[in-house]
Formats: structure tokens, sequence, C-alpha cells
């Protein structure tokens, strides 16, 4: 398995070591073991040794440690890869020899770590034993005595070991994680699911997990053909009570990267952004265990428009290590948009089961909640009713008033957000009232606390989604209750009664007369 990037492990205590070593009860050890727990299922571990512990001829726990064959650069004065007053290397009686410096603590134990492994990838030394971690242990048996630098695929974490008999490690790095999130405008709150408008923006953010020791963050971000990056990256971290904006500097984005998978397919993304490795160091230094990559997509006029789809989504995932090839889970959001019907109908009579005969020349306006006109193009038709779409930059023939057509009496409206809106009768066909009243509309969504990812909602709560407006003919009449005919019998009454009033004063003028 492909190392996934380097990093070394500290397998032994900080060792304050002279020109000999003593073994328990001057015991010949002839072989030692090294073993792994928590180690991460599926990770290699390289070991490599650098020191070799040649045992004194009069006690076997007694002896000197010599430079293992191409590890002589690494030990020499200069050599541009560590401190050389860690190491003191002399010529015993014609052997080269080496002792640490005394009192060396943790941190520089892995400071040898990290170059050593440094070292060994530019000279191209191959590893002395290759483990594929299978559960969380991993064990090397049957090795020589000395000093070996331990290459896991998961983060460097410690220094160097001597491996005289059998010496337990423990893997201390933390696997990076991520997360994905979306905003809900109407709310402002953060979830893995909302609702937008066709040409409104939609705010996301992913929130990364420092990993310890893990290098060469690659965040990759898939969006679906209905969304449009606004290519508006912002990175951001909290250092106690303060939100630091991380410089530009720190990482690079890049539109459109294609990558060709282990299994010889190639994934391509909407965009990827690379962490520098010192900028995650830096977090890691500070005692930082996140950071949180804000940006943002155009829902746009390709969307996916209601319920039956997984709305429009947004992919996330991180891969670190060795060529970035070691990978996160991905994590997804999605972003729903909504359609609505409208029947424009007479009925010949009064009644319930009278028939709905379809209207043409109606026209209308959607207002939304600002009363503002909502601007449509017209789509092909849906099963032969008329469809339009909300609009976006770019578009032509742009309209903000739908008329009905006789063969339906119907239209549908495609890609609108949760939320109030008014149906506004700007024109009735001839001979017919237009509505007194602007018709409230109302279109809800059940996206959070869905079961089996279903969801669903209704325009004004009805499914199928439909709103019916009747027109009628003679005079205005209100929308929904008012006083009718009544108003016609009144005046009809009060005439009749002025003309009999008339007619008595009339005739009793003349028999005055």
């Amino acid at each position: 398995m492909k190392k996934l990037f380097a990093v070394l492990m500290a397998i032994a205590l900080v060792l304050s070591m002279g020109t000999t070593f003593a073994f328990a009860a001057d015991e010949k050890v002839e072989t030692g073991t090294i073993k792994i727990y928590k180690a991460f299922d599926g990770a290699d571990y390289d070991i490599y040794e650098m020191l070799k512990f040649e045992p004194s001829n009069n006690a076997a726990t007694k002896g000197v440690y010599t430079i293992v064959n191409g590890w002589a650069d690494f030990f020499a004065d200069g050599n541009g890869y560590i401190d050389d007053t860690y190491f003191d290397v002399t010529d015993n009686n014609g052997k080269t020899t080496v002792t640490m410096a005394a009192g060396l603590d943790a941190e520089q134990m892995q400071e040898i770590a990290k170059a050593a492994i440094a070292y060994a990838e530019d000279k191209g030394i191959a590893p002395t034993d290759t483990k594929t971690a299978d559960g969380e242990t991993v064990e090397f048996t049957g090795l020589e005595l000395g000093y070996y630098a331990v290459d896991s695929s998961l983060g460097i974490f410690c220094g160097l070991s001597n491996s005289n008999s059998t010496f337990t490690a423990y893997e201390k790095n933390v696997k990076p994680d991520i997360n994905k999130f979306v905003q809900e405008d109407s709310t402002g709150d953060w979830g893995d699911v909302n609702d937008a408008d066709i040409d409104q923006v939609v705010n996301y953010k992913s929130t990364i997990t420092v990993g310890k020791g893990a290098t060469n963050y690659v965040m990759h971000d898939t969006m679906e053909a209905g969304l449009t990056f606004n290519n508006d990256v912002v990175v951001k971290y909290v250092n106690g009570d303060e939100e630091v904006t991380v410089a530009d500097t720190n990482y690079t984005v890049v539109s459109n990267p294609s990558h060709e998978k282990a299994d010889g397919t190639t994934e391509t993304h909407t965009f990827d952004i690379k962490f520098e490795d010192a900028f995650i160091a830096d977090l890691e230094d500070k005692g930082i265990t996140s950071f949180t990559v804000y940006y943002s997509a155009t829902l746009n006029k390709n969307a996916v428009i209601g319920a039956e789809e997984d709305g429009n989504e947004n992919t996330v995932k991180l891969s670190y290590g060795e060529d970035s090839t070691w990978e996160t889970n991905e994590h997804k959001t999605s972003t729903y948009t909504w359609q609505m019907e409208v029947f424009k109908y007479m009925k010949e009579n009064e009644g319930e089961n009278e028939p709905k005969i379809p209207l043409a020349g109606a026209k209308f306006q959607l207002l939304d909640k600002d009363g503002n006109a909502i601007e449509f193009v017209r789509l092909a038709d849906t099963d032969g009713v008329p469809t339009y779409r909300v609009a976006v930059d770019g578009d032509t023939d742009v309209t903000d008033t739908i008329v009905t057509e006789k063969e339906t009496g119907k239209f549908i409206i495609l890609g609108l957000d949760e939320g109030s809106y008014s149906l506004h009768e700007t024109d009735a066909p001839a001979g017919y009232n237009k509505l007194a009243q602007d018709l409230a509309v109302t279109i809800t969504s059940k996206l959070e606390g869905r079961e089996d990812d279903n969801v669903s909602y209704g325009v004004n709560g009805d499914t199928p989604n439909l709103i019916e407006v009747e027109n009628k003919t003679g005079g205005l009449f209100p929308e929904t209750g008012g006083i009718g005919t009544t108003i016609f019998y009144m005046v009809g009454g009060l005439l009749m009664l002025a003309a009999f009033v008339v007619l008595v004063s009339k005739k009793r003028m003349s028999a005055a007369a």
C-alpha cells in the first residue's frame, strides 16, 4: 500500500546514550521486537535501521552503535538535515561509532525523527521492513538490535528507538476529517439541507479537523450541475476569543481539477483547495484543532426541481498524506427548490359539482414577500401545460406577467423558495372580473427532521401543489365573502319606493287642486 505521507514515529524514550548500553542481568539479546498499538487500520508502517548495536566481546550488555550503510552522511557534520551537535561521531579503533548528546528532550528527538525520514526519502533508502496495519496493531519481529526510524502513514510523533528486546509504542496521531454545512437563508441556521430560489446565492461552510502530524491537506468540493461556484473562498479559525481570517497565501484554489484514482478512473471536482503544510503545522503548534472554509454557489437554471430527486447536491471530502492519497469519507448537503401550478377557470352555473372550464387571457404576476414582481422565462410545456422558470442573469425574453391559455387555463412556475408570495391578477379575460384582492400563496417544505431522506412541500397546504382561481362574469365582486347580489336588490327596492312616493304625491296634488 502506498504511503500517504512520510511520518516519523518516536519508538523510544528520550535516552541519554553513552558508548555503552546496559541490558538486563547481562543477558545476551539477539533480536528485538517493536509493537505499535492503536495503529490505523490499512495504514503503512515502515522501519529504517539507522544504527546497529554491536555488543562487547566481554559483556553482552555493553557495546557500541555503528552507522548502517547509507546513513553516514546523516550523522556527518553540517549534513543539512539535523543539528549535528545532537550526535557525537568518533573513530573507535578504526570503527566509526555514534553516541547521542545527553539530555535531549522529546521535541528534539522528534526533530531528529523528522530529519531522518526526510533524509531516507531524499537518498532513496529502502525501508528495512514494511507492515500494513490489519486492525489496531502492527508488530515488527526479528529485528537486529539498534536504532530504528519508524515511518508511519499517519503522522510524525516521536523519535528513535533501541530495540533491545520488546518495545511498545502507541500511534498518537489523529486522522484529519471534514464536515460540511449549508445555510438556510430564512433562519440563518446551518445544516445539511436548505431550500432556495433559482438565481439565489447559497452559503456553505466546510469544517476541517486537524490531524496531528498529517500533511498535504487538499479539500475537494464537487457541485452538481444546478450549482455554480462563486469562487469566493474565505478561511477562518478561532484562537481563544479571536476569529482569525487566514491569508490566502496559505492555500491555493484550483478550479475544475481532475485526479486519476488508484483504480484507473478519473474524478473531476468543481474546485480543490491545497493548504500549505506550514499553515497546518502552525495550527498544531497553537493548539488549534479545526478551521473552517466559507464559500458560496448560485442556484442556476439547471437546478433539479421538487422533492422527487435528492435536491442539488454539494459534496466535499479531504485528502491528505503523501501524494494526498489518504481520504476522509464524503459529506454532502442538498439544496431544494420548488414549483407551483395555477389553474384559472369559470363555472357556467353555481354548484360544487359544476365543471370547471379553463379560461384563457387572464394575466398574473407572482409577487415576493416584499411585493416585487418576480421575473420568468418561458420553457417548453410540461404535458401540455405552459411552464415558466424564475429568470437568471443572461436570460432573454424575460417577463413578469404570465397569461393563461385556453386549452388548459393552467401554468407552472419552477424554481421557488419556501416562503410567502402573492398571486396578483393584473387583467381578467374579456367579460370577467379580475380578483379584487391578491391571493396569498405560501410554500411550506418539510426538510429538517425528515425520515429516510424523504422530503415534501406544499402550496397553501395542498398536494398536488395547485392553486385554483375562479373568474366570474358580471359586476365586480370581492374574491371571497361580500354582500353579493344583495346590493342590487337594495338599490332596486329604493328606486321602487321613490317611484311610489312620487306617484302618491302627484295624486294628492291633483286632489287638492
